[in-house]
């Protein structure tokens, strides 16, 4: 999972506890985790790294701001519960699929 991708997040719904944390599962076989920060719409990686994303609800696509532009990822389900998955497709092609593995308030 590259870290533009794993900045997307599992289709991270409006309506979410303050930070929602997702563990990434790319098909290119690797892992990572990122917390997304519902009050300032801000992900931040494994490594401290931070970017702002952007959620529209009805196309179930989250969208991160990287230096090469926004990078896009449009998951099959909105997860908002510990444990939900979801497989996801960006727009540079990469997929895999995001389980919600905490919530925090």
């Amino acid at each position: 999972v590259s870290l533009a991708i794993a900045a997307l997040g599992l289709a991270a719904a409006p309506a979410f506890a303050a930070t929602m944390t997702i563990e990434f599962a790319g098909d290119d076989g690797e892992t990572q985790a990122w917390s997304f920060d519902d009050a300032t719409s801000t992900a931040t990686g494994p490594d401290g790294s931070t970017t702002s994303y952007t959620w529209d609800e009805a196309a179930k696509t989250l969208c991160a701001a990287t230096e090469e532009g926004d990078l896009c990822a449009t998951f099959e389900e909105a997860g908002s519960a510990v444990g939900d998955s979801s497989a996801y497709t960006a727009n540079n092609g990469s997929s895999g699929t995001a389980t919600i593995t905490a919530l925090a308030e």
